[in-house]
């Protein structure tokens, strides 16, 4: 923008200072819009603001106004009036049915335009507005800006085009009519950057620009997320790309669209070959592993009643075989108390879960076993215990639960 031109909004901090109005009235988010009358709204209302002065006595350009669209059934039109700096109108009559007749200095604006140049030299400005309704509807007026001096387009023009001020003035405001499309684009472009910021996005309308978003993250957004948890979650959608496949991002995408904190455990991690040395624990590290006995050759891989081996290629194959790709979802009964719960965790897992792997769901009911539910924190929870056990309680009904910890064991499937 030039040295030599600027703008002033005339809605400063929602108070519409230098404004007299009648019948009109602001509303606590600032918007100007016709009284409130019974159930609705008076059928007609004015007011008028200024004068505003245009710094260094710079003449008056362009108004631009800032209003929700009309209703059918409301009108809205605005009347401008330039004058020179020592100019003092007085008091103007908003109560009557004309309060800007067309003499006198008043330049209507055509009604409902929201965009129109300022006719008329002179560094101080009045601007003036009828607002009319059925009662049931008024316009909404939210900013008004008016600029002052001349940025336009004819400035990139070659100085031949300014060498008359006459001629160069009138095709300025030729030029303007363009310009008022023009500018719609850039700030489009402006506004840009702000498209791509979840924090900034607007979240309004069908669909929002959280959803375009999304969609260029391949981001899912949950039916029951607020707008808040949208622009949280978009925020580390990308960063959570890169932690697809992994146990963190499992996790956290059960999180987000399950609401459950799950334990993930992976066998093959705490599975290795067994050697004979002062690692080896018996009974910890060492186990059985499946073997076909078709596959042992006696006097070449295996000896009669003692052992079967595996060389080669095949060297601890046999003890990975029901481990590798598998790994185990543990998750606190009580977290799935809402409706679909457990069929949103389901459908996470075979969403989320790499192609090649099957998975196991347990989930952890307030019961510990020794062998079989017994890590605190993980497949363990601590809580009130049984109704004291009387006379003639069945063995299994009282302290001692009947039945292992529930485990859910989905089908091998691959994505």
């Amino acid at each position: 923008m030039n040295a030599e031109s600027g703008f002033l909004h005339l809605n400063d901090a929602n108070l519409w200072s230098g404004f007299h109005r009648e019948r009109v009235e602001i509303m606590p988010d600032g918007v100007l819009c016709l009284a409130s009358s019974g159930a609705g709204y008076t059928a007609r209302g004015a007011f008028v603001g200024g004068p505003f002065d245009a710094p260094l006595a710079l003449p008056w350009h362009r108004l631009r106004v800032h209003a929700d669209p009309l209703h059918q059934a409301s009108r809205m039109q605005l009347f401008t009036r330039v004058e020179a700096a020592d100019t003092d109108l007085g008091d103007i009559d908003l109560a009557a049915e004309q309060p800007f007749p067309g003499t006198g200095g008043w330049h209507p604006v055509s009604a409902g335009c929201l965009d129109a140049l300022i006719p008329g030299d002179g560094p101080r400005l009045w601007l003036g507005g009828i607002l009319r309704g059925d009662g049931t509807s008024s316009p909404r007026i939210h900013q008004i800006r008016v600029g002052y001096g001349r940025d336009g387009w004819i400035d990139h023009l070659p100085a031949i085009y300014r060498r008359d001020a006459t001629e160069a003035d009138l095709l300025d405001r030729l030029l303007a009519l363009g310009e008022s499309i023009g500018d719609g684009l850039d700030r489009a472009i402006s506004d840009l950057p702000r498209l791509f910021d979840p924090a900034a996005a607007p979240g309004e309308g069908i669909p929002s620009w959280l959803t375009w978003l999304a969609g260029w993250q391949a981001f899912e957004l949950a039916e029951t997320w607020s707008d808040d948890d949208k622009r949280t979650y978009l925020a580390e959608a990308f960063a959570l790309h890169g932690k697809r496949g992994t146990r963190e991002g499992l996790r956290r995408y059960l999180k987000l669209y399950a609401g459950v904190n799950a334990y993930i455990e992976e066998p093959a991690r705490n599975t290795h070959l067994w050697c004979l040395d002062e690692t080896s624990t018996l009974g910890l590290s060492t186990m059985l592993a499946p073997a076909h006995p078709q596959g042992a050759v006696l006097d070449a891989t295996a000896t009669l009643g003692e052992s079967h081996l595996t060389l080669g290629e095949a060297l601890g194959a046999a003890l990975f075989e029901d481990l590798a790709h598998r790994f185990y979802v543990w998750i606190d009964c009580s977290q799935l108390d809402r409706p679909g719960a457990l069929a949103a965790v389901h459908e996470v897992l075979e969403r989320e879960k790499p192609a090649h792997t099957t998975y196991e769901l347990c989930l952890i009911e307030p019961r510990m076993r020794v062998g079989a539910q017994a890590r605190l924190g993980i497949d363990a929870i601590v809580a009130e215990g049984p109704p004291t056990a009387r006379l003639g309680t069945h063995l299994g009904t009282g302290v001692l639960a009947e039945q292992a910890p529930a485990c859910l064991d989905t089908p091998e499937s691959t994505v």
